[in-house]
């Protein structure tokens, strides 16, 4: 990671207060997994705006406790957009209900790592949305078995569907990739749940809890 991002990054994290931890009706330190996409927007040739542009706090925890995959099978590539080499990442927000089944899902952005007039765009987008929300209405989940989380009516996870050409693999994170960002659709089951952290900071591969980690309480910038 350039200087310039590490020492953004390193004061934003400084600035950040999440909600507190209480157990057994005490706060208590906590430790969390976190993931963050940061952009740089070029200004001119030697110049470029960085900033955090999505986070993600929290994975799994004890066994049990969250919501688990159980069969992810991965979408078909559509034909057109392989013949003309679009590729891209569908952010999926899944409603699972209480028998592991999918009842819902949406597609919440799709980023594209193709460059087309804007019409051409939101072509690849759908196209690419339709077919992983099709995929993913097949999907099954393990439900939780033990603590808070096993009592709900149903539980949202967020899944990245990555559509790449060939043998090519994902770019490891914390390594820098170029991509198009999408328009972020809203979620009607999230309501403010971490609508202030973004779509994209998940990690490929897998699925995500919505709801299994701290709470952000202040802006990502720190501020």
């Amino acid at each position: 990671m350039p200087v310039a991002a590490n020492t953004m990054l390193g004061k934003a994290v400084k600035g950040w207060k999440f909600e507190p931890v209480v157990i057994d009706g005490k706060t208590v330190r906590a430790r969390t997994k976190m993931s963050v996409r940061i952009v740089a927007k070029p200004i001119d040739e030697n110049r470029a705006e960085v900033r955090i542009a999505s986070a993600n706090f929290g994975e799994g925890g004890n066994p049990g406790e969250f919501i688990t995959s159980k069969e992810l099978a991965p979408p078909k590539y559509p034909e057109m957009a392989a013949m003309n080499g679009v590729k891209g990442t569908v952010y999926l927000v899944v409603r699972i209900g209480r028998d592991g089944t999918v009842e819902d899902v949406i597609a919440e952005q799709v980023n594209l790592k193709v460059v087309d007039h804007e019409s051409g765009m939101t072509r690849w987008r759908n196209m690419l949305a339709k077919t992983a929300i099709s995929t993913a209405r097949r999907w099954t989940f393990n439900p939780p078995t033990v603590g808070e989380e096993v009592g709900k009516a149903f539980w949202l996870a967020r899944v990245p569907v990555d559509f790449l050409l060939h043998d090519e693999k994902l770019t490891p994170y914390g390594q820098w990739e170029a991509y198009i960002p999408g328009p972020r659709a809203s979620t009607p089951w999230l309501g403010a749940m971490d609508a202030a952290l973004g779509a994209d900071a998940v990690a490929g591969g897998g699925m995500h809890p919505i709801g299994s980690g701290p709470k952000l309480l202040t802006p990502l910038d720190g501020t």
